[in-house]
Parts: C-alpha cells; sequence; structure tokens
C-alpha cells in the first residue's frame, strides 16, 4: 500500500512547490524535492527504532512546507526548518520526535486521500512515554483545524474572525494538562462536518496515536465544539462503545433539526442515521457529559440541544448537562477550565463486559456496540434497535428490524454456571463460562433464532463496506474515472471528475483523489479502488463495459429506472452499486444524456440515498445537506440484494420544501 501511495505524495509535492515559486517564503524547490525522495526510501525501510510514523510525520512537514506559503509563510518556513533538522536525527538512527514535548503536529497516511493528513497533539513537559495514558481527542469548529483548536483549547483566546489567519500561529498554552493526559485534535478533512471521511478520520487518528505512543484504549474521550460539537454528538453516539466518555460542546444532535427542512422519507432515513437524538439510546454505552450556552443565537440551537435532553430522558439513558445561562457560543474556557475536565474525568472508564447493551442503527458503518452487533438488517437501510442485558441466569435479547445478529459472547459477563441466550422471547441456546473469542452469529428464520455461519449469506447482497447509500464510498480508496470517445467532450469529462475528487462533500479541505481516463484503469485500480465513472454512454468506454450488470440502465435511448425512462438532455443520474467488473467493491455512475447533464451531477447535496435521476432544476445551485428547493426526478434505496425495489422510478413529491 506504501508503494502505490509514495509517488502519489511526490507528485503532489511537485505541484505545490512549482506554485510556490517565485513566493520569498517558499523553501527551495530542488531541496524539498532532493529531501521527500530521500524520506520515500526511508518510509518504505527506516532505520531501526525509528517508527514509519515519524517518517511520514516529516513528509507532512514538506508537503505544509509547499502549500502554505502563500497565506501563512512563517508557518511554512517553520516546518521546512523542522523537516530538515529532524531529518538529520532521523538519519543518525534516532525517533526524533521521542523526546518532543508540548504541542506537536504529526502526519498519516491515508487511504481516503493522495495527501497526508494531520493532527495536533499535546504532551505535557513530564509525560512518561513509558505508561498507559488516557487520550482526549478534540473535534474543531468551522474556520478552524486542529493545530488553531488545540491552541484553543489550551487558553489561547483567538478571535473567531481572525481563524483563518491563525490557523498556523504558535501560541504558548495557557495551563498545563496533567502529565498522564494526550490532547489530540483531529483535522476531520477539514470543514466535512466530521461525516464519512471526516468520521474515519478521527478512528485513523486513535489509531496513529496508539501506535506511537501507550494510550489506554478504555480511556479514549471524545470532545468537540459548535462544527466538532455535532461531530461528537454524531460519531459519539454512533460508536459510543469505543469512547469512555462522549463531551460534546455547542453542537446540535440532530442532523434533522440542523437542517431544518421538511424531509423525504430517504432523506430522513438518511440523516436518522447521523443524529444523536434519533440513535439515543446509545449513549447508554458510555459516560455522557454535554454543555451548551442558552444565549447561543447561531446554527446550534439551544432547542435542540433541550429536545435531545427530552429523548435521554424517555430512552432512560444517564448524562450530565452543563448548561451555560449567561454564555452563548464561545464556551470552551468555560467547559474545560484550564484542565479541571480532564481532572474530573479521572475515574472515567469504559466498561468493556457491560451487564446491558443498547443498539440502534441504520448503517452497517456503526452496526456495533459493545458485544452485540446487526450483521444483517431485515430491509437495509431501516433503524434497527437491539436490547441486550444479563441478569437472572440468563441473557435476554429483543430485537427490531434485525435478520442477522453477531455477539460478541467473551465479552458478555455470562455467569460462572453459564446462561440461557433467549433472543425475543425463545431460548436459543446456552452460553458457557469464559467463552472463547468467536463471536455467535444468529439467524432468524421462519422458526425463529438459530445459531449460522459467520460470513454473510451467499449471493449479491448488501453487506458492510457494499451497502450503500452513496455516501458511503467516502470511507473507501475511490479512482475517478472520465470518459475520453468524445473528443470535444473530455475537457469538461476531466474537469468534473477532477472536481469530484476533491469536494463531493462540501467544504472539505485536504482531500484528492486520483483521476483517470476511462482507457488508463488498470486490473489493480478494479480490484483495490471504489470507481467513480463520469460520462456518457457514448464517451465512456468503462461505462460501457459495465452496463449490462448495472440495476440502472443507460443507453442511447436515455436513463431507465425500472419502468420508468428518463429521456430529457438535461437529465443525469448518479448511483452506487457493487462493480460488475469486480463485484467486491463499489462503482459509483454520474453519467447523463449529454455531457452537460453528466457534469451538473456534481451540484448534487451530500446526503443521498442509493440512486437519484436528476435535472437542470434539481442541480441549478449546489445544495448542502438535501434538495430542498427542487427535488430530483426519482430517488432511492435498491433492495438488500441490489435490485431495483417495486414502484422504483416513481415521481418525487415537492411537497414540504422550504425556500
Amino acid at each position: 500500500m506504501v508503494r502505490t501511495a509514495i509517488p502519489a505524495l511526490s507528485c503532489l509535492l511537485a505541484a505545490a512547490v512549482a506554485a510556490a515559486q517565485g513566493r520569498p517564503d517558499a523553501p527551495p524547490a530542488s531541496e524539498v524535492r532532493a529531501l521527500d525522495d530521500e524520506l520515500a526510501v526511508l518510509e518504505e525501510a527506516p532505520p531501526d527504532g525509528v517508527p514509519r510514523e515519524s517518517v511520514v510525520t516529516l513528509r507532512y512537514y514538506l508537503q505544509l512546507a509547499t502549500e502554505l506559503p502563500a497565506r501563512h509563510p512563517q508557518a511554512a518556513q517553520r516546518f521546512w526548518r523542522l523537516a530538515r533538522r529532524m531529518a538529520g536525527t532521523l538519519r543518525a538512527g534516532t525517533d526524533p520526535f521521542a523526546a518532543e514535548r508540548g504541542l506537536i503536529v504529526r502526519g498519516y497516511r491515508s487511504a481516503l486521500s493522495t495527501k497526508l493528513q494531520g493532527y495536533s497533539i499535546f504532551l505535557a513537559d513530564d509525560f512518561d512515554p513509558a505508561q498507559d495514558h488516557p487520550l482526549i481527542v478534540l473535534l474543531h469548529g468551522g474556520s478552524s483545524n486542529h493545530h488553531l483548536f488545540l491552541n484553543v483549547v489550551l487558553g489561547n483566546n483567538v478571535p473567531w474572525a481572525t481563524y483563518s489567519a491563525n490557523l498556523w500561529t504558535e501560541y504558548r498554552p495557557g495551563w498545563q494538562p496533567p502529565a498522564n493526559w494526550i490532547l489530540a485534535a483531529a483535522h476531520g478533512f477539514g470543514q466535512a462536518m466530521w461525516r464519512w471521511a471526516g468520521e474515519q478520520d478521527v478512528f485513523d487518528l486513535i489509531a496513529d496515536v496508539s501506535r506511537v505512543l501507550r494510550v489506554d484504549p478504555d480511556r479514549v474521550f471524545l470532545n468537540g465544539i459548535s462544527n466538532g460539537g455535532v461531530g461528537t454528538w454524531t460519531i459519539g453516539f454512533r460508536h459510543a462503545w469505543r469512547f469512555a466518555g462522549v463531551l460534546p460542546m455547542a453542537g446540535a444532535p440532530s442532523w434533522k433539526r440542523y437542517e431544518g427542512s421538511a424531509l423525504r422519507p430517504d432523506e430522513d432515513l438518511l440523516l436518522s442515521a447521523w443524529s444523536a437524538e434519533d440513535l439515543a439510546a446509545n449513549g447508554a454505552n458510555t459516560f455522557l457529559r454535554f454543555f451548551h450556552g442558552d444565549l447561543d443565537r447561531g446554527p446550534m440551537k439551544p432547542e435542540f440541544v433541550f429536545a435531545m435532553e427530552r429523548r435521554l430522558r424517555a430512552e432512560g439513558v444517564p448524562y450530565v448537562f452543563t448548561r451555560f445561562a449567561d454564555m452563548g457560543h464561545d464556551i470552551i474556557y468555560a467547559c474545560h477550565r484550564r484542565g479541571r475536565l480532564l481532572e474530573e474525568l479521572e475515574g472515567v472508564r469504559r466498561d468493556r463486559r457491560p451487564a446491558r447493551v443498547r443498539l440502534v442503527s441504520a448503517d452497517y458503518r456503526a452496526a456495533r456496540q459493545h458485544w452485540v452487533e446487526v450483521a444483517e438488517f431485515a430491509d437495509y437501510p431501516a433503524l434497527a434497535r437491539v436490547e441486550a442485558a444479563v441478569a437472572d441466569g440468563r441473557v435476554t435479547v429483543t430485537t427490531e428490524a434485525v435478520r442477522r445478529l453477531r455477539l460478541y459472547v467473551e465479552d458478555i459477563p455470562v455467569p460462572d454456571g453459564g446462561a440461557d441466550l433467549v433472543v425475543d422471547g425463545a431460548t436459543v441456546l446456552r452460553l458457557p463460562a469464559g467463552a472463547p473469542p468467536v463471536p455467535l452469529v444468529l439467524e432468524r428464520g421462519a422458526d425463529g433464532w438459530a445459531p449460522a455461519a459467520y460470513g454473510p449469506r451467499p449471493g449479491p447482497r448488501k453487506v458492510p463496506g457494499l451497502s450503500g447509500p452513496l455516501p458511503d464510498m467516502h470511507y473507501e480508496p475511490v479512482l475517478h474515472v472520465y470518459g475520453t470517445g468524445v473528443p470535444e467532450e473530455t475537457e469538461a469529462m476531466r474537469g468534473a471528475a477532477e472536481r469530484a475528487a476533491n469536494n463531493w462533500i462540501l467544504w472539505i479541505w485536504d482531500h484528492d483523489q486520483r483521476v483517470v481516463a476511462d482507457t488508463e484503469v488498470t486490473e489493480e485500480d478494479l480490484r483495490d479502488r471504489t470507481l467513480v465513472v463520469f460520462g456518457t454512454f457514448r464517451n465512456n468506454s468503462l461505462l460501457r463495459r459495465m452496463a449490462p450488470g448495472l440495476p440502472i440502465e443507460i443507453g442511447e435511448a436515455g436513463i431507465r429506472v425500472g419502468e420508468h425512462r428518463f429521456d430529457a438532455e438535461d437529465a443525469g443520474v448518479r448511483f452506487i452499486a457493487p462493480n460488475p467488473l469486480y463485484p467486491s467493491r463499489y462503482v459509483v455512475v454520474q453519467a447523463g444524456n449529454t455531457a452537460e447533464a453528466a457534469v451538473a451531477g456534481n451540484q448534487l447535496p451530500d446526503f443521498l440515498p442509493d440512486f437519484v435521476v436528476y435535472d437542470r432544476r434539481t442541480t441549478a445551485d449546489r445544495e448542502r445537506l438535501v434538495a430542498r428547493r427542487h427535488p430530483p426526478l426519482t430517488a432511492g434505496f435498491f433492495d438488500t440484494s441490489w435490485r431495483l425495489r417495486e414502484g422504483a422510478g416513481e415521481p418525487v413529491e415537492e411537497a414540504g420544501r422550504r425556500p
């Protein structure tokens, strides 16, 4: 994997260096290239005692040194100096970060982008690397990044209006965290609001920090403000079991309330999968404390949090709500209080083997809480629910909208004498104490629940990593493929692919993916990547190869969804499905009856089901979350076997939209 990523970074670095030439603060191009070439070799085979992650971080410094001169020239020079100095330490066979303390910028290699991704950590002066440490992951808000947000948390009162100018400014910490804590601020691909690639960035950060420092896995906390508060609510409830505590500040717990529009059923389901309010029962699987100001007049309205509090009470989920009656949105300092928040978390630990587990999910990417996992939804996507408890010599499980369950029996606190497993009122089997570390899979059949094989059922069907909806592609390595069959349309197709490669999630930063022509796709690409195919039936040869195996028909006569044909010149379609040429990978098709219609698909909003057919009204303006003003011509989900459902292609109603 490293071998394929290194040349891509070199190309990006070369482009950035070229763009920076002529600026007095830009590092010398030849020296940057020479050092990066040297580090590329060392990344393949690091010196003994030097983690590969340290080499990657130095390459990230070079990336910053070449990208920042225009807006942050002092930072560009700082990272250039750091890269050169630390490279000397590395050549001597010593990890240049081993003794670093204070605020440290680090980089890692993401599978989702050809660019290296960054994060910032803070280690106290007397930090002991030989001990296990609690980790608090910090999620920044709008206009910020990992570097600035960590500085703000550490007591530097930077006015919001100056954030963009101070993303990389050096500050002295206003307070010192307790020596045993690791503070780590994520980047989340900029302003993706911690969805999809942004969510993955959080878990990639935790994994990267855990490789280079000793992290106590039962003391990982999540904390963020504003957009980062939304991310903390969202990620913290989708994956509550992975955190010792979830601590959102000034964030909206519901994407549906945040959006504010009347929603179609498919949109409601899509936003429910990301809304903590709809997933409220999951909050019982972690320690929950949230903060909000009564005078917050922005989009993170206090009434959203009050609604969440009512939902938590109704679900019986314990929580601590710190409410600031005389404060607005800027509550960071009131929450952290110069380290007192961390002190108050000293006794909080994750319970790996809880006696009660609650799970609500509409997403295979977030279908587990502790020892309970939805292995297959009854009708994906749908909001499934599982309640599980150990009591009175029984393990009792109740389910809604679940076809298959996976129970991690080694984590179930089965009493010494064993326990009956009772699912939906019927005894299935007896669980012994000290069960082996092999998950138990149960399947619901005509006669009730029974043990089943571990893997997915045979046949083409929606499974984790191959389930849709369209945004699920953002968790995968992606290759964008444009059509070249009609020469006069090639530039437009290439431009559409290049735009999609870095901003299909509106306001995403530092997100670049490969773009190639339809004639350049290799067997390795088919095997290793999700393909996004742009064009028309006439101009994209790869689309023509795939067409017979796709669930939506694209041809000379137009776009056909079931019994419905869309043949207008401005009609286009975007859909996700298994790649007919490599069925264990996705293909995303963005096609039109004309090249212009295919290009227009880049104007679609972020939250989309499995397929959307659109026209020029739908794509007249780039809307952010859902199509508020003009809905698509049709939209929907494929069934669990990736086939069109009955009635697919019916027109979408416009009722309930607001201007």
